[in-house]
């Protein structure tokens, strides 16, 4: 639950982007917690094709996720999808001047633009960004021009594919814990509900930066692309939805700033190190907390046997 002036803060965030209705849904998500869309209508006393509209709007801008809660109806009648605010992405709003910065200072002109346009727009599809590229130009030399400028955006991880429209997470989950000391350094808090939902959600890592649209699972349960033409793959490519990943911005601006930290602390060798170690486990790092690091558990390490050679041996050239 978000703290009662971090509510506010995001309720004045919406309200200024989105206008007063949808705040309002907003609100009634931020104080209440995830609702179904009977119970936010009955909350915000408006009417349900405004609460609607509000929900796509908040959906499309990455601001709430849809999801349905299994195991939790003990009539055995079908679990209603309910609906919960993504707190942190309404807060990344604010940043989205330095997250283009990142793009444009690492990526050309033209990833820049469509980066700009997710987020600006939310959720766009290929043929989207195309109908805007193509003013003035041909409209088969935007669609390529475009494909490119994305599998640029997407091996940089800046974007990624949308997490499933409405995830399935099972309620009641059980955490077990094993006795003794070295159990107790095993055992992990039960997930909250927003990150159940989130991980629920999130696709693999393949489909999620794969521009390719035929990406399945063969009978052992490894993803491969299909055999299908270029035609059909790029005609499907128009149907899904892209957005910018802020995940990997998060952990941009944190690698940033372990770095210039540790070039404060001891030099700049050690920070063309921790760079190099951070940019190696980039992938593995699944998790953007410092504390939860194992990753950088490993690379303070490293740094420390660094610092004892610097003292021993003098510096290193690199």
């Amino acid at each position: 639950m978000a703290p009662k002036w971090g509510i506010k803060f995001a309720v004045y965030l919406i309200t200024n982007h989105f206008g007063k209705i949808v705040a309002k849904v907003c609100e009634n998500l931020l104080d209440h917690g995830a609702l179904t869309l009977d119970l936010v209508i009955r909350y915000t006393e408006l009417s349900p094709e405004h609460v609607k509209n509000s929900l796509l709007v908040l959906i499309q801008h990455n601001c709430v996720q849809a999801f349905v809660a299994q195991g939790g109806d003990e009539d055995g009648s079908r679990a209603k999808t309910q609906y919960m605010v993504l707190f942190d992405n309404i807060l990344h709003r604010l940043r989205f001047p330095k997250f283009m910065e990142i793009v444009s200072g690492e990526l050309d002109d033209k990833c820049a633009k469509i980066f700009e346009g997710l987020l600006r727009d939310g959720r766009l599809n290929t043929k989207q960004m195309v109908d805007r590229e193509s003013q003035g130009k041909e409209n088969a030399v935007a669609a390529a021009a475009v494909r490119e400028s994305l599998l640029k955006l997407l091996m940089a991880r800046y974007v990624e594919r949308c997490p499933l429209p409405e995830a399935r997470v099972v309620e009641g989950e059980i955490i077990t814990k094993k006795r003794g000391a070295k159990g107790a350094q095993n055992f992990k808090a039960p997930a909250t509900t927003e990150q159940r939902v989130i991980e629920a959600a999130v696709r693999g890592d393949m489909i999620r930066f794969s521009l390719n649209a035929d990406i399945g699972c063969n009978s052992d349960g490894e993803t491969n692309p299909a055999d299908t033409s270029v035609a059909e793959n790029n005609a499907k490519e128009d149907f899904i939805l892209w957005r910018a990943n802020f995940e990997e911005f998060t952990r941009h601006l944190r690698d940033k700033a372990l770095i210039e930290n540790v070039r404060a602390r001891i030099d700049d060798g050690a920070a063309i190190v921790l760079s190099a170690i951070l940019k190696a486990t980039r992938t593995k790092d699944k998790e953007v907390k410092i504390e939860k690091s194992g990753d950088l558990e490993s690379a303070s390490r490293i740094l420390e046997i660094y610092d004892v050679n610097i003292h021993v041996y003098g510096p290193i050239h690199m």
